[in-house]
């Protein structure tokens, strides 16, 4: 059985681009799956949601996520933790379920889907042929990772693919030293609400939770608010 594994952004076009690409070479070759019922769900799980920016992005939805998990259709929202550190827990469930053979042959879009680098990428299509498992970027010519030539064409497609994050990474750099020597704010707007409140509202007993609803802010503002006033009292 064919598992599909999809990294997407929330650029909509993108993301269905890879839902088309993977769909039809999975129904080409004939995998005995109810391909009607996945491709609904493929297209449900994407919802739009409008940024404070005024910009459309495009998220997942856990539940449909969820439900596609079990069918081995993984559907993962790229995430960046501290120190650039990826999340990817459905690439990690992805692993598991084919150590325990849930599926023989993994599609992808293309080899950057399976790493940040060129190390990272190759360690998994070794770890996923080990369980004779058969991974197929659609969009990168490669070969079985078991062969010379495979080997050969997987750590020059993954180091293609490494320039590229790369490159990409690095143009995003220079793009926001621009826009910040230019003189552009990033980040969220700062919230406005009287400071004060927060100190007076957390003497009567009220809960962080309770002044942030009360305020219209998140508790971590209404503790840096109250933490600030605080500290500049003390300093009298």
């Amino acid at each position: 059985m064919d598992a599909l594994y999809f990294r997407v952004s929330t650029d909509r076009q993108t993301t269905e681009n890879q839902f088309e690409d993977l769909l039809q070479v999975a129904e080409k070759d004939g995998s005995a799956r109810n391909w009607p019922v996945i491709r609904n769900r493929l297209w449900q799980c994407i919802q739009e949601e409008h940024l404070a920016s005024g910009r459309l992005a495009y998220r997942v939805r856990p539940e449909v996520v969820a439900q596609l998990t079990r069918d081995c259709i993984f559907v993962e929202q790229g995430r960046s933790g501290k120190a650039g550190v990826r999340k990817r827990p459905l690439f990690e469930q992805m692993k598991r379920d084919a150590g325990l053979r849930k599926f023989d042959r993994l599609l992808v879009w293309k080899v950057s889907r399976l790493g940040r680098d060129m190390r990272e990428v190759i360690s998994t299509v070794y770890e996923l042929s080990d369980l004779d498992i058969t991974v197929v970027p659609i969009k990168s010519q490669t070969g079985p990772i078991n062969s010379t030539m495979g080997r050969l064409l997987w750590a020059i497609q993954a180091w293609f693919a490494e320039m590229e994050n790369g490159e990409r990474s690095e143009a995003i750099r220079a793009g926001l030293a621009r826009a910040r020597a230019a003189g552009k704010r990033f980040g969220r707007p700062q919230a406005d609400f009287d400071h004060s409140e927060t100190v007076r509202l957390r003497q009567e007993g009220y809960s962080w939770r309770a002044i942030a609803c009360k305020l219209g802010i998140g508790t971590g503002t209404a503790r840096r608010a109250y933490q600030a006033l605080a500290s500049s009292s003390e300093s009298f």
